[in-house]
């Protein structure tokens, strides 16, 4: 087991929603990018030192993690973080044996109606204060002006991280395969400077509903957004022929 003082950047808390909510969203994105499973974080006081906060806030934004499973806290051990939810793993390995060579563009796209509105109706419900810091930073950075590539990269970013807030680990998994199995085909919908945008605008409708915890209207929203992208990515449609570039 090894204590590792993350190197990135030290974020700018932003105030206004949730201090906690800001330091989890860090403390998450950090675990996802910089440490390993078994690797220790610095104690509540460091952190609360680092970041300039209270070490309320920093304990709030611990025991939110704890409840994802994401890092587990006990007295005179520190905070360790844990490995992918054991279920996750098996359902991965499960779903590319069964759909390899086999999925169909209808499929799939038939597949995402099914689940994702739910996903997002459930995030609705569950969000914490650090799943919305995080999907706000994810929209923040989304924009037309990207590339193709930066664009859909954000974009599945999005959609993983709503199904993080929904609160199961297997529905992430599930999201994140269906991300992949798409992605040549969404690239289309990125192609163009209008397809961003539509993202985008579809994005920030998704969360605005989650923010008020309204399911129905996240869930709606939702369907709206993957109707959206099966209009723009069409076999009919030539994505190079769009004059909104």
């Amino acid at each position: 087991m090894s204590e590792s003082v993350p190197g990135a950047a030290v974020p700018v808390i932003r105030r206004p929603r949730s201090v906690s909510g800001e330091i989890g969203a860090y403390l998450e994105q950090l675990i996802a990018t910089e440490l390993t499973p078994g690797d220790k974080l610095p104690t509540e006081r460091e952190l609360a030192e680092r970041l300039a906060v209270s070490r309320t806030s920093v304990r709030e934004a611990l025991h939110a993690l704890e409840r994802r499973r994401v890092v587990d806290r006990r007295p005179g051990r520190g905070t360790i973080v844990l490995p992918p939810d054991a279920r996750a793993q098996d359902l991965a390995e499960l779903m590319d044996d069964v759909a390899d060579g086999r999925r169909e563009r209808a499929d799939v796209a038939e597949l995402r109606l099914v689940i994702e509105p739910r996903i997002a109706g459930l995030a609705a419900a569950r969000a914490t204060d650090t799943d919305l810091a995080q999907l706000e930073r994810i929209l923040t950075d989304s924009h037309a002006g990207l590339s193709p590539d930066e664009s859909l990269a954000l974009d599945r970013d999005f959609h993983v991280q709503l199904a993080t807030a929904s609160g199961n680990p297997l529905l992430v998994t599930l999201c994140d395969l269906v991300s992949g199995w798409t992605a040549d085909v969404r690239r289309r919908s990125h192609a163009t400077r209008a397809g961003r945008r539509s993202s985008v605008e579809g994005h920030r409708a998704i969360l605005a509903a989650v923010a008020v915890h309204d399911a129905g209207a996240a869930e709606a929203a939702m369907t709206r957004h993957l109707q959206d992208v099966a209009q723009l990515v069409e076999p009919a449609a030539d994505p190079t022929a769009r004059g909104d570039r």
